[in-house]
């Protein structure tokens, strides 16, 4: 084999590496550009059930707030209504005694 051989020989092989070096180059390139979709997208669905999960929390507490709400509400109506009754109950002895205590500063007087 001649010296001209040899190196159109070492010619061509470098010329195939640089061939497999690109490909390889964009074959990385393309994996990267797809491991960086992929990551996004995981990121995105992650992001996503993460704020459906708070929807979801936020909903319940402000359900079960409303919940307490409008039993604190009917609690303090109870206590009202109560309070109402028993002052009615009691206003007969009220306006009793307020008589007897003007007739008393009036025959006093």
């Amino acid at each position: 084999m001649g010296k001209e051989q040899v190196l159109k020989e070492v010619r061509a092989a470098e010329s195939r590496v640089r061939e497999m070096l690109e490909e390889a180059e964009l074959e990385r390139d393309k994996t990267q550009t797809q491991a960086r979709r992929d990551a996004d997208r995981i990121v995105e669905e992650g992001l996503s059930s993460v704020d459906k999960l708070v929807d979801e929390e936020y909903q319940k507490s402000a359900e079960d707030t409303g919940r307490l709400v409008k039993n604190r509400i009917n609690e303090g109506k109870e206590v009202v209504d109560k309070d109402k009754r028993t002052a009615k109950t009691q206003l007969p002895q009220a306006i009793d005694r307020l008589v007897e205590e003007l007739e008393k500063s009036v025959t006093q007087g």
